[in-house]
């Protein structure tokens, strides 16, 4: 039982999670169209969201979509890499999971397909999970 709008699953604490990461193209210079594996997703997890945000802007025009092995751009369409320090996007309502989410039935990652060369910016990325197992 609980008391107002919290509750706790009934299978235990660690059902919904976060998974994060940090990416300095700074250390590890990246050319334009690489993909990114960002985050490793477990089997049997629901993916409700991708967040991206700007520690270190790029310093010049510099992009990126964010997806998995199915949809390169399933999550975020357009990721401004120079964007002021601070900003987070976000996965939403007209991006291909961004209606409902997606289960991943089988290991996956989360990646960010560049369209720059990357050598100064700094993101984290972070995906919202439920454990379905």
């Amino acid at each position: 039982m609980t008391n107002g709008q919290a509750a706790i699953p009934f299978g235990g604490t660690d059902k919904h999670y976060r998974v994060s990461n940090k990416l300095d193209f700074s250390l590890n210079n990246a050319a334009n169209a690489d993909v990114i594996q960002a985050l490793s997703i477990k089997t049997n997890t629901k993916v409700r969201g991708v967040y991206v945000r700007i520690v270190t802007p790029e310093g010049g025009s510099a992009t990126a979509t964010v997806g998995d092995d199915s949809t390169t751009n399933g999550w975020d369409t357009s990721v401004n890499l120079n964007a002021a320090a601070g900003t987070i996007t976000q996965t939403v309502s007209t991006d291909s999971y961004g209606a409902d989410g997606k289960i991943y039935t089988a290991a996956d990652t989360i990646d960010l397909s560049l369209g720059a060369a990357l050598d100064g910016a700094v993101v984290y990325v972070y995906a919202e999970c439920l454990d379905l197992n």
